[in-house]
């Protein structure tokens, strides 16, 4: 009984959470589907859509990889450049290894934590 209140009272706090934000709190993926080693690509918001890319996303920042934002931040399946603007900066390895995604405007309030890949 005492697990059924706590579960109820979590439940109910997240959507709480989810009211007076005003938002949903699952965000959804981005993937890059675009030639990491070419830099305006990877730049290029039409290019990060909800369609998987097919490769492993890891903690290694060389390649462009995916990207969770909020729903609102979409138009259509792929990311809104008015709501985040993109360019690419040189991965981890330099420019010849890659490049990863960097935020340079837009209006969403999506913390921008892009998951790159070696």
């Amino acid at each position: 009984m005492i697990l059924g209140g706590a579960m109820i009272f979590g439940f109910s706090a997240f959507k709480g959470a989810e009211v007076y934000s005003g938002k949903k709190l699952v965000p959804v993926t981005v993937y890059f589907n675009g030639d990491p080693l070419n830099a305006s690509q990877v730049a290029d918001e039409s290019r990060w859509t909800t369609t998987p890319n097919g490769h492993s996303c890891n903690p290694t920042s060389n390649k462009a990889c995916s990207l969770p934002v909020d729903n609102s931040d979409l138009s259509g399946s792929a990311l809104d450049p008015a709501k985040i603007s993109m360019d690419a900066t040189p991965g981890a390895a330099g420019a010849a290894s890659g490049y990863i995604p960097e935020r340079t405007g837009g209006s969403s309030s999506t913390p921008f934590n892009p998951v790159n890949r070696n």
